[in-house]
């Protein structure tokens, strides 16, 4: 049940985030759970922490700096909605990465939509503005709902089989998806600096699995 809040409040959090800053500066913001994930899953999953865990968590808060930099424009409510999306995800991966031995994963699925589901239909007679959605926003938000739940379905698999700070850097190519996109639908371009951001939270996700490889390579 603590898992499902954390990605209800992760969930909800990031929408505020949208609703105040382009897309690819909120998922990068957003992105600093990998790197937490690395961190926290040491003192939480017995994970080994090491100098490269260290400088990744550097690496990615330094990347979130020049993201939010003065001047820039971002509303710092939407960053502050960004950052606490990052931490709930990371409670939310390390969750995950504790329960997924002995859980079945359509079981952790199930309580995630349940506990979702939940709060939010208990929040919406506060919110809802009596809006009916249209045939297109229909679709959309249904096409959410598959892709959301089958996306989570196979990350919970995955933590079955991989510690969570291997697997936590993968979900980088998100990062990607959300330029392209932010560009192919809204023509949202982030600036040079906002790139040069995103590139330095990739590369701290990239020490991550480079570091390990790097330590076995030395001792042959």
């Amino acid at each position: 049940m603590l898992r499902a809040i954390m990605l209800t409040l992760s969930s909800l959090c990031i929408a505020l985030a949208l609703q105040r800053m382009p897309l690819a500066e909120t998922t990068a913001i957003a992105f600093i759970a990998p790197t937490l994930v690395a961190l926290f899953a040491g003192l939480v999953l017995g994970e080994k922490i090491s100098l490269f865990n260290w400088t990744a968590l550097l690496c990615g808060f330094v990347g979130v700096l020049i993201i939010t930099r003065p001047g820039t424009g971002l509303d710092v409510v939407g960053v502050l909605f960004a950052v606490t999306a990052a931490i709930a995800g990371a409670t939310y991966q390390l969750l995950s990465r504790l329960l997924a031995p002995t859980e079945k994963a359509i079981t952790l699925l199930f309580y995630t939509a349940l506990i979702g589901a939940f709060i939010f239909c208990f929040a919406a007679p506060w919110f809802w503005d009596g809006k009916i959605p249209d045939s297109m926003e229909l679709a959309l938000l249904i096409s959410t709902g598959i892709t959301g739940g089958l996306g989570h379905y196979f990350f919970t698999l995955a933590f079955r089989y991989a510690p969570a700070s291997v697997l936590a850097p993968i979900t980088y190519l998100q990062l990607i998806m959300a330029s392209f996109l932010g560009w192919l639908i809204f023509d949202s371009i982030p600036d040079q600096f906002s790139i040069l951001g995103m590139a330095v939270i990739v590369f701290s996700g990239l020490i991550i699995i480079i570091g390990p490889k790097l330590r076995t390579f030395n001792r042959r």
